[in-house]
């Protein structure tokens, strides 16, 4: 088996940004059945904040005031990479064998399990673009697969 891990960078989901400013977000519970929201802060005067605010206003407001901080995550992740099982087949050939010298069938499993990550909802390999400037910005990218294959090798 094959523990992969990534530690020390941080990232910028635009997956959860997204969910976040579209209602989608899990944090975005807060004030839906009351219809407000009171922001944390201060006002002009350095009062505390008690002003209430539209829900859909309140979360939309990432987008418009480029809001990005709420989506800084740390990137780093634990994983289960790779698990492979392997059976000796040889010893069912027959002992008179010419040609085969040895089968060995090997079951291989990728992407298996992530032991511990830090940024909710997605994998933090998952990258919708690749570009050298765009180094730690996620956005919307296909989720990670999980793949499951045989291999059987045959020695002449």
């Amino acid at each position: 088996f094959l523990i992969d891990f990534k530690l020390g960078h941080k990232m910028i989901s635009g997956t959860n940004h997204n969910a976040w400013r579209h209602g989608l977000h899990k944090a975005t519970l807060v004030g839906r059945a009351e219809n407000f929201v009171i922001g944390d802060g201060v006002n002009p005067n350095g009062e505390v904040n008690k002003t209430k605010s539209v829900v859909q206003a309140y979360y939309e407001t990432v987008r418009s005031q480029n809001i990005a901080e709420e989506f800084v995550y740390n990137a780093g992740l634990w994983q289960l990479r790779q698990i492979s099982l392997g059976y000796d087949l040889s010893k069912l050939l027959p002992a008179n064998r010419r040609f085969v010298k040895g089968i060995r069938l090997n079951a291989v499993a990728n992407n298996v399990a992530v032991i511990k990550k830090w940024v909710p909802n997605i994998h933090p390999e998952q990258f919708g673009f690749s570009s050298d400037n765009l180094i730690g910005l996620e956005a919307t990218g296909l989720p990670i697969t999980r793949n499951i294959g045989f291999n059987l090798n045959v020695k002449f």
